[in-house]
């Protein structure tokens, strides 16, 4: 990316009023619109390849198996112990045009196909065993991957958008105009799958300014070694000064038919039996049991109206038929892009007095900084029902708004209620979060070996070695000051024993600040108002009031 002085910035800057007013705001609001023109897309989405997975997935997907060029349909499919057994059927005619895809292109679907493009799962074989007539066999362990099809949510908006506002760009073009004008996260990170370079996610996001400086620990589902190495990139795209302490790749060797997953500390969990909610209810009532039952960009918004500061919430019960003492909640979530374009409209109304008060806050001790953002809605607030009330068990820090992630939060069963299901309460601002799914497991965690490794190599954008900065927590760090730096990393890889898969993740650990250019006077009154706990609550429906009115003008006045 060009830095800042470029005249491609300059052109971009020139945009930002129209954009920001137009479609960053319909962005936000796209579960809303119900607009005939635009396009609809689909991905697919790699699966753990595990008995309890296959079975799923059998009773109501149709399976596509491929082997090599090959690609046919397997009516009937079923799971007998070790090995999914049906009849081996030519691909139907409507099946045809969604029989390639792939986790890092997002092709598109006929409104018509949609019934039948969502039960799609995608089997990768080296072999099978035919039977009698049609019959066959694929064993599990002849299975290279497992890829479901959903909803590629975000490009099919933009695609709605487009249309509705008849802005004569390409859609990436698009997603890097409003990232360029208004994202103001955290260093991007790709992760090699084998053939490219693919995003994944934002590290330490929310470590805004050195005293929040935090550890995250990411999740790496598509990373595949080449060679005998894992490959990763972290990179500045945006708008600011990014410093990241260490960056090291921490790889769980567990048993196949385990999920593993790391909490916001670093601690490992597995998922053997996840239990979808008996019911999710929200604070206005709205069922949305079925909603968050599957990873499916299907999301609960957190977008209910309720007076003033209320944050928005919703409750989960959960059966505990084993009467178990301990579980962890399991959560597929990320933030808003309405979250960050709103933080970017209140650090607006520093004006020009902005880099004086980011300096300042650099001696704002921790504590501080992460109790406003409490105060303030910010976190996902995660409770559990008590017989005394609700009790906290833990604020998820904010992941970023371009890609979600899994998320893992241990338990302890209030006592005396483990013969009662379980109520836990998700909540956060208006708007912040956009939460896809939720399961608890009751199991106990199952023995697993973490592998962490520093990088083997780590060179930036101009070939210098950075290595020895990102080996381990210390007082330096690796300086991305402006758009266009990056790093890429690589990580020994262990072969995994017989009978066993492996899990990656990222550690990382650091924080960054922004790069802004505001003019004219600071408004204090209102920027005091901001002390207030809850005022970024209120502010976030203001704003939202405010693009209603803007998207209702531009469709009565096109």
């Amino acid at each position: 990316m060009a830095p800042p002085s470029t005249p491609a910035f300059a052109a971009v800057r020139l945009f930002r009023q129209r954009l920001v007013a137009t479609t960053l705001s319909w962005l936000a609001l796209a579960a809303h619109l119900l607009l005939v023109s635009g396009c609809n897309y689909y991905r697919t989405k790699p699966e753990e390849i595990t008995p309890t997975t296959v079975t799923r997935l059998a009773e109501s997907k149709i399976f596509l198996i491929h082997q090599g060029a090959t690609v046919w349909q397997l009516n009937n499919p079923q799971l007998n112990g070790e090995e999914l057994i049906g009849k081996k059927a030519n691909v139907e005619p409507s099946l045809s045009p969604y029989v390639g895809p792939t986790s890092y292109a997002s092709p598109r679907y006929k409104s018509r196909d949609r019934e039948q493009v969502f039960n799609l799962v995608h089997i990768y074989i080296s072999d099978f065993r035919a039977g009698e007539a049609d019959q066959v066999s694929i064993p599990l362990k002849a299975m290279n991957r497992l890829d479901v099809v959903e909803a590629d949510s975000g490009k099919t908006t933009l695609s709605y958008i487009l249309g509705a506002t008849g802005i004569g760009v390409g859609i990436f073009l698009l997603i890097g105009v409003i990232i360029m004008l208004t994202k103001s996260s955290c260093p991007f990170v790709y992760a090699h799958n084998g053939e490219q370079y693919q995003f994944v996610g934002e590290a330490y996001g929310g470590a805004i300014f050195a005293p929040s400086e935090r550890d995250d620990y990411m999740p790496l589902p598509h990373i595949q070694a080449t060679g005998e190495q894992f490959q990763v990139k972290i990179t500045n795209e945006l708008r600011e000064r990014q410093y990241t302490n260490v960056a090291e790749l921490w790889v769980a060797h567990h048993a196949e038919n385990v999920q593993v997953l790391l909490d916001k500390t670093g601690n490992v969990h597995t998922i053997t039996q996840p239990q979808a909610p008996t019911k999710a209810i929200s604070m206005r009532g709205v069922n949305y049991t079925t909603q968050l039952a599957a990873t499916d960009h299907n999301v609960f918004l957190f977008n209910e109206a309720a007076p003033g500061a209320t944050q928005n919430s919703v409750v989960l019960s959960f059966d505990n038929p084993t009467q178990a003492k301990t579980g962890k909640l399991v959560l597929h979530a990320q933030n808003s892009l309405w979250l960050d374009y709103l933080y970017g409209e209140f650090t607006k109304k520093f004006g020009s007095a902005f880099n004086e008060w980011a300096r300042t806050q650099k001696d704002v001790p921790a504590e501080e900084l992460n109790q406003w953002s409490l105060d303030q809605g910010i976190p996902l607030k995660i409770s559990v029902r008590t017989a005394h009330g609700w009790e906290l068990i833990d604020n998820i820090p904010t992941v970023g708004p371009l890609a979600s992630r899994d998320l893992v939060i241990p338990f302890t069963v209030p006592a005396g209620l483990a013969s009662r299901p379980l109520q836990v309460k998700i909540e956060t601002g208006f708007m912040f979060w956009e939460l896809d799914y939720a399961a608890v497991d009751f199991t106990p965690n199952q023995p697993v070996r973490l592998e962490k490794s520093p990088p083997t190599t780590a060179r930036d954008e101009i070939g210098r070695d950075q290595r020895q900065v990102l080996s381990k927590v210390d007082d330096d760090y690796l300086r991305q000051l402006q758009p266009g730096t990056e790093v890429t990393l690589t990580y020994r890889a262990t072969p995994t024993a017989a009978g066993q898969r492996s899990t990656a993740f990222l550690h990382t650990r650091g924080y960054y600040e922004h790069i802004r250019q505001y003019e004219g006077m600071p408004n204090l009154p209102q920027l005091y108002a901001f002390r207030r706990p809850g005022r970024f609550i209120e502010f976030s429906k203001e704003k939202y009031q405010e693009s209603q009115q803007e998207m209702n003008l531009a469709l009565v006045n096109p």
